[in-house]
């Protein structure tokens, strides 16, 4: 098996800010290494009952069943890479990948997105909070806002309770109204 066209798959992960367009020809090369490799271990292996070659293919099997392994590692490193790579640039980008980093996927992984996609968009309508946004931590505890639409009494997460009667302007925890304030209810001043 070329170990080249191995580290080749990987360099080329490497190199890149996103990901190069999925290199098909390189894979599918890798891929049929790799089934060559495992029908030469399967007709060396025919060759164990012969008393002359029985100690001599023992270490040939192992070799090449460790270079089957290797390719197997390779190329399953490239495609989570990959995978990994279309999750975390989905959430940076708040959802939305550029029409640029989309002409980069093949055809399965362009699939792959979608569904992605479709799966955290459910997921952000069954719990109503859209996590697919760049998320900052609050740069400050307290802020203060002013009640837009009448939202009424809440219990804070101190146990207190709090007010919201509309056109009213307080100073509240952040995260007692973060939910307000997504839905617009609140407008941070």
């Amino acid at each position: 098996m070329d170990i080249h066209n191995r580290n080749k798959l990987l360099l080329d992960l490497k190199t890149s800010l996103f990901l190069p367009p999925f290199n098909e020809e390189l894979y599918s090369t890798c891929t049929t290494d790799h089934q060559k490799s495992i029908k030469e271990i399967q007709e060396i292996y025919k060759l164990r009952n012969d008393p002359e070659l029985a100690d001599k293919i023992k270490p040939i099997i192992q070799l090449k069943i460790k270079d089957v392994e290797r390719t197997k590692r390779v190329q399953l490193a490239y495609l989570m890479h990959r995978i990994n790579k279309i999750q975390s640039q989905y959430f940076v980008d708040s959802g939305q990948l550029s029409s640029d980093h989309i002409d980069q996927l093949s055809k399965n992984e362009k699939d792959y997105y979608k569904f992605f996609d479709q799966l955290v968009k459910k997921y952000e309508n069954d719990i109503e909070t859209k996590v697919s946004q760049n998320i900052l931590p609050p740069s400050e505890v307290f802020i203060e806002v002013r009640v837009i639409k009448q939202i009424g009494n809440i219990i804070t997460q101190d146990g207190d309770e709090l007010d919201l009667e509309e056109g009213t302007q307080q100073l509240v925890k952040k995260s007692d109204v973060i939910k307000f304030l997504q839905e617009g209810s609140l407008v941070q001043i």
